[in-house]
């Protein structure tokens, strides 16, 4: 869903900058209009992730499958960051190669310590080991002037297994990332937004917001209504895919430290970012939000249109029959 919502996102924004004076936002070299464009296209696990476990749709088909979209959507343009703006030496080599390695081995020795030590010691060796890795790789990461945030996802991808046999561990660096992590990183961005360039600068966020907005429904929506979605559930799941904050804000953050974009461009992108987070979750909830079973009615609707049964059928079945 998500690959069609970037294309029609890219062309008009590419048009606009191409076409504009050489004073306005979007002027300037291409590497200003691809950060706007990957910050401007990414959706937000982190407010979608909060949604579906507040709302408890954590558990149903469509939930799943709204999670799973956003979090391919937002590796696709972590990709694209991290590929478009590396420096192709020595040190990326390095980190590609440290990387893999680590893939490769990080489900094995994370079963480890846990099976080892996860049960023994009050100090959590797991979550530090976990950290280490992160912080490592970040490291290296932003060595080879690629993005930090690349091996994380790739390793969440790598352990997902282990973390589903052990819930503790995940509610533990949950409450830390959430906790911790998530409010200083928004500081910090936050601390670069120039109050004077918002103000002056709300009818272009105007324009962007609509433009996200629009693109991402046309992307999304067509697509939903294929895969045997109601108007409702449709417009619902569209919504949710239009929102935007941390890894918009990641990419935005990444221009102005590198020098891509200045502040002015900074301050639009990020509020824009911040505005899709709100506005697309508030109508999506008002207006268009399914209930449990409702969401569970698309999975069962779906898997018995594409012929396949999950663990869910085969108990629905079995109920029925009794």
């Amino acid at each position: 869903m998500q690959a069609c919502s970037s294309v029609f996102f890219h062309l008009p924004f590419h048009l606009l900058s191409c076409g504009s004076s050489p004073n306005s936002f979007s002027a300037g070299l291409c590497t200003r209009r691809q950060i706007a464009g990957i910050a401007l296209s990414t959706t937000s696990v982190a407010v979608v992730y909060a949604v579906m476990i507040e709302g408890g749709f954590g558990d149903t088909a469509m939930g799943k499958m709204i999670l799973a979209a956003c979090f391919i959507t937002d590796f696709g343009t972590v990709l694209a960051l991290g590929t478009l703006f590396a420096n192709y030496n020595l040190w990326l080599l390095l980190f590609v190669i440290a990387t893999l390695i680590v893939l490769w081995f990080m489900p094995r020795w994370t079963q480890a310590i846990i099976t080892r030590l996860g049960a023994t010691q009050v100090s959590e060796p797991e979550v530090k080991f976990i950290f280490f890795v992160l912080f490592f790789l970040g490291g290296l990461a932003t060595t080879a002037k690629s993005e930090a945030v690349l091996p994380a996802y790739l390793l969440g991808l790598v352990v997902a297994g282990v973390f589903l046999r052990d819930k503790t561990l995940v509610r533990r660096m949950r409450s830390i990332a959430f906790a911790i992590f998530t409010p200083f990183y928004f500081i910090k961005a936050g601390l670069y937004v120039s109050l004077p360039a918002l103000w002056s600068g709300l009818v272009v966020i105007s324009v962007f917001l609509g433009l996200k907005m629009v693109t991402k429904i046309a992307g999304v929506f067509p697509l939903a209504r294929l895969h045997y979605m109601k108007i409702k559930e449709a417009s619902y799941t569209t919504l949710l895919m239009a929102t935007g904050l941390t890894f918009g804000t990641i990419s935005s953050l990444y221009g102005l430290q590198n020098g891509i974009i200045d502040q002015n461009q900074y301050t639009i992108l990020v509020s824009v970012v911040i505005l899709s987070a709100f506005v697309p979750t508030l109508i999506a909830q008002k207006f268009f939000q399914p209930t449990v079973e409702m969401m569970h009615a698309w999975g069962h609707l779906y898997r018995k249109r594409i012929r396949v049964l999950s663990v869910e059928d085969v108990g629905d079945n079995s109920d029925a029959k009794k």
